[in-house]
């Protein structure tokens, strides 16, 4: 007490000479801007205090065309003047550009200095997993490209399961391969082979060790349809649809798919009753001989839309977060997007929480501070 009477002034000076040091950093600045943001990342946080620290975002309502698509869409752009980096950000099926989990997320990336659009991807939104969803997604960054206020360079996608897989496809295709500085992708997709093993057998290989796995509902639903869809008969895919999609949620998760009558049976082609066959496989035997004699337009549907088809031509950043408790793309899925991409080119992280994730109650407090420190890290590294 008595040496900082006698030499306060020293070291309060002292003090903010090393904090203007730090904020002159690229490191110091990506620190203090992790430490406001990471109360807005860890779920049930009551700590949020990036509001105190940053102004009101400008939000702008933006329609742009993707092919014969309108694409309608939200761009929020940080309150300070100047070009920033900036992101597609989008939370994956069923989330829309006004869903408050969508919006919150988008505050707090504008308020710390990312201009940030998020689209309207109509196929996810209908629970759809289509080539059209990458090409929106290819618009979506173009557009924002064009904004005065964007850093030309740093510009990337920020997307979570479905829309995480989609988002790498984006990034994989020539048009704008080159562009993209960076994709941070939340509980993505990689292999659609691997992904429909893993929903049908209901288990995850995680480097040999299997496990259960119980998938969401949704997750089984898009698998089917876009199975089913692929057929060319309707008569076929009317009557699988009323089996394997048109379910109760209970049942879809627990692939306790109603049988098929022999009236039903009778009806459907060869092909229909091979994908009956398929999406109702619970032997990990025949797995491989199932997707080694589906049709061809199953096949090229699987490889189209699978980022592990031309990863080689993913040239950006690849920030990954994997949540080991997650229920609609297993975390395994994001371990082999890790694994094949170079060192230096990717971060990839485990935790056991998530933003917007639902905790385990009886979670103990070193695991609270085991993950929020994982999660500091993440963001940091992302910021610097």
């Amino acid at each position: 007490m008595k040496i900082f009477k006698k030499h306060g002034l020293k070291i309060i000076g002292a003090i903010l000479v090393l904090i203007l040091i730090l904020t002159s950093l690229p490191q110091g600045r990506a620190f203090g801007k992790t430490l406001i943001l990471l109360p807005e990342f860890i779920p049930n946080s009551k700590f949020k205090i990036i509001q105190l620290f940053t102004q009101k975002p400008q939000i702008t309502e933006v329609i742009f065309q993707s092919g014969q698509e309108t694409i309608y869409a939200d761009l929020w752009s940080p309150a300070k003047k100047g070009n920033h980096p900036a992101a597609v950000l989008h939370l994956g099926v069923d989330i829309d550009r006004k869903d408050e989990r969508a919006q919150k997320l988008a505050d707090v990336l504008a308020r710390s200095g990312i201009v940030t659009l998020i689209p309207n991807i109509n196929s996810l939104h209908r629970r759809r997993l289509l080539a059209e969803g990458k090409d929106d997604l290819v618009s979506s960054f173009e557009y924002l490209k064009s904004q005065p206020n964007v850093k030309t360079e740093k510009i990337g996608f920020l997307a979570f399961c479905a829309a995480g897989g989609l988002a790498i496809l984006a990034a994989e295709d020539p048009k704008i391969s080159a562009d993209v500085a960076f994709v941070t992708a939340i509980n993505p997709y990689f292999d659609l082979n691997s992904l429909y093993e893993n929903i049908t057998l209901r288990q995850i290989n995680d480097n040999g060790r299997l496990q259960n796995w119980r998938p969401h509902f949704k997750t089984v639903e898009i698998y089917n349809r876009e199975t089913i869809g692929l057929l060319p008969s309707e008569r076929d895919r009317e009557i699988l649809r009323k089996h394997l999609i048109l379910i109760e949620k209970e049942q879809l998760e627990e692939g306790e798919f109603p049988l098929l009558s022999q009236e039903e049976l009778s009806q459907l082609s060869p092909e229909a009753k091979f994908t009956w066959q398929l999406l109702t496989n619970k032997d990990p035997k025949k797995t491989l001989f199932f997707q080694n004699n589906a049709t061809e337009t199953q096949k090229n549907f699987l490889k189209e839309l699978s980022p592990s088809t031309n990863i080689v031509n993913l040239k950006a950043k690849v920030f990954i977060l994997a949540d080991v408790n997650n229920v609609y793309i297993p975390f395994s899925q994001a371990k082999m997007l890790a694994s094949v991409l170079p060192k230096d080119q990717r971060l990839f992280m485990e935790t056991k929480i998530l933003p917007e994730g639902n905790l385990v109650q009886s979670l103990p407090l070193k695991d609270y501070l085991i993950e929020g420190i994982k999660i500091f890290k993440f963001i940091f590294q992302f910021l610097l």
